[in-house]
């Protein structure tokens, strides 16, 4: 895909030079971290501790010469190293997995117990005219409306315990963007996977009664039709926003049951900053459907039908800065499925400048029910994550 972008901006170019008119001169931007994560997790507090470390740098490179076009590259350099990849041997083939067209993930060197990796998460250009703005190459696509769980978001999934990758995933997508208004929008992408699996959608998205409303069809994975919609607005002061998808088998289409995702959220900023968020999520999983473990949950989802391993989930959240540099979080979910929660304190505190102390606890506990005939299969999990991170930008 690298290549394919230098050869196109190179055929490209003598049209983009002319383009440029009186625009000064090519404007580009380079920016990135560098952070150090610690990490120690066990299931029972008496149980031996796994500890493990992460050394992360972004490089995130645009470049927008001209009004008509724009390119962007970004890419991540993991070295891990600790116990959970010799414990857990999957581990290693999900970190070094690139479910995109292209494969843009190398394991440059590894060990027993260590790992470097590389991966380009983002290699797009874009071209601009009018009202009209096409994007090729491995990008971010993103339809969803809540905080949480994005029923509406085909493309890319993403793990809310993954607190450590804010930028998430791409995808190896074309998509075309038509802006009518100020406040509506025309969308539509088709996206390959490794497997070669298309995934082709449309969206379009409005306002009204002062609501952003959006409805939305497609096919995903080449697997499933799907029909969804989702909207985002006020009630008095508070937010109020939700997604609704459906999806349905394109195989033994008159013969089988569709699964149904849906979620409603509110949220609210007191005057002091403290603000709270709360949101319930409906997921019909497959038949079957249970995580290997719980090194899973922290992966993204396989699907966008699998976004969470609990069909009902209710989240809330409380978050208060205390000074103007030091920020509290408590995040909580209770699985009525499993009679289990998750809760995941955190603060964050400014240093100086572009340098960042971060503290995150997660702690899970329920029991994943046995769905059989015998019913004598319940299996309780509980798990415990403690995680400090020194982040640098620049």
């Amino acid at each position: 895909m690298l290549k394919s972008l230098v050869v196109i901006t190179a055929c490209l170019s003598p049209f983009l030079l002319e383009a440029q008119g009186n625009t000064p001169s090519p404007k580009w931007n380079l920016k990135g971290y560098i952070d150090d994560l610690q990490m120690v997790q066990f299931q029972h507090f008496n149980d031996p501790w796994m500890f493990d470390n992460e050394i992360n740098n972004r490089l995130d490179f645009s470049w927008d010469p001209c009004k008509i076009f724009q390119l962007g590259v970004g890419m991540r350099n993991r070295f891990l190293f600790g116990q959970t990849l010799t414990t857990y041997p999957e581990y290693r083939g999900a970190i070094t997995n690139d479910n995109g067209l292209i494969n843009m993930t190398w394991n440059v060197f590894s060990g027993k117990s260590f790992l470097l990796v590389t991966q380009f998460d983002r290699a797009w250009i874009s071209f601009t005219k009018s009202i009209v703005q096409v994007t090729i190459g491995r990008q971010r696509i993103n339809w969803g409306q809540a905080f949480i769980w994005n029923p509406n978001d085909l493309f890319n999934t993403y793990s809310f315990f993954d607190f450590d990758y804010p930028e998430r995933p791409g995808s190896d997508a074309i998509r075309l963007q038509i802006f009518p208004t100020v406040t509506s929008t025309v969308d539509a992408a088709v996206k390959w996977n490794k497997e070669k699996e298309i995934t082709i959608a449309g969206l379009a998205r409005f306002n009204a009664c002062q609501y952003d409303i959006q409805f939305l069809t497609g096919l995903v994975d080449n697997q499933d039709y799907v029909l969804g919609a989702g909207w985002s607005g006020h009630i008095s002061k508070a937010g109020f926003r939700g997604e609704i998808s459906y999806f349905y088998p394109k195989q033994n289409f008159c013969d089988t049951s569709g699964l149904l995702l849906a979620t409603i959220g509110v949220d609210y900023t007191f005057s002091n900053s403290f603000s709270i968020t709360g949101q319930v999520f409906y997921n019909q999983l497959p038949p079957g459907f249970q995580p290997e473990n719980m090194l899973t949950i922290y992966q993204p989802p396989a699907s966008v039908k699998t976004l969470s391993f609990t069909e009902w989930n209710i989240f809330g959240q409380f978050s208060f800065p205390a000074t103007p540099l030091f920020n509290v979080t408590l995040a909580s979910i209770y699985y009525p499925d499993l009679d289990g929660f998750f809760l995941g304190p955190s603060c964050d505190v400014s240093i100086k400048q572009d340098l960042d102390l971060s503290i995150f606890i997660q702690y899970f506990k329920g029991t994943f029910k046995d769905t059989g005939p015998q019913h004598n299969q319940d299996l309780p999990f509980e798990s415990a994550l403690a995680a400090m991170r020194l982040k640098w930008s620049f």
